[in-house]
């Protein structure tokens, strides 16, 4: 998939931390947030609003302020520390969060960060977090595991990720014993981008509509 993709369901609006895309309607609202590498431009993060948006779903797509300069000047840059993103996070939260129900969803790094939120006080209206690929092993720092705060997890949570995922695969994750508030589903060959091996059942854009209805089916369960 290309870096940058348009989509025609998604429109621009603005809000003093910076510009924000959304579409659908109803009452059940998806805030999205990206991945390290790749802002809410990227072909993956629309798709996959585009997939959830056909499932019913209200979506809202943000930056994190690094992110925003990465998409203003076109250099590249590291995200900022975990404490000041989830305080970005935060305030979008607070910003978007009008509907009757709130999900928290994330590729990546914005799944791990929605899933950190969810053990906060957070608005009435969050119901739960889901994340898209998350990265149980740290780049270059597989012993340093991100599961602490899973294991007592205080919203439900939903975990879409491939099952060879360099980030957390099948049979890493099973080992991890995390609790039954928290639900996983498997794309079978696949890795941490939701890229198919020759073996996989799935191509990507089918893996993020298959993920789409996981979520539905999920988050319909919770309420």
């Amino acid at each position: 998939m290309s870096k940058q993709y348009s989509s025609e369901h998604l429109f621009v609006k603005t809000f003093s931390l910076g510009t924000y895309l959304q579409g659908g309607v109803g009452s059940q609202h998806v805030i999205l947030a990206h991945g390290a590498g790749a802002g809410m431009h990227h072909e993956f993060m629309q798709r996959l609003a585009e997939a959830l948006i056909l499932q019913g779903f209200k979506v809202s797509l943000f930056e994190y302020a690094y992110m925003q300069t990465i998409t203003a000047t076109g250099k590249r840059r590291p995200p900022a520390r975990v404490s000041e993103l989830i305080l970005e996070h935060y305030q979008w939260i607070d910003f978007l969060a009008q509907d009757d129900s709130v999900w928290l969803m994330g590729k990546s790094m914005g799944g791990r960060l929605s899933s950190l939120l969810a053990q906060d006080a957070l608005p009435s209206q969050v119901q739960g977090w889901c994340a898209l690929g998350y990265p149980f092993d740290p780049v270059k720092k597989p012993h340093q595991l991100r599961v602490e705060h899973l294991m007592d997890n205080r919203l439900p949570g939903l975990i879409i990720q491939g099952s060879r995922d360099a980030l957390g695969n099948q049979q890493e994750v099973k080992l991890y014993q995390l609790p039954n508030s928290i639900k996983l589903h498997w794309l079978l060959h696949m890795d941490h981008s939701f890229k198919p091996y020759r073996q996989a059942p799935l191509t990507l854009q089918q893996a993020i509509e298959q993920s789409a209805i996981w979520f539905k089916q999920w988050s319909q369960a919770q309420i």
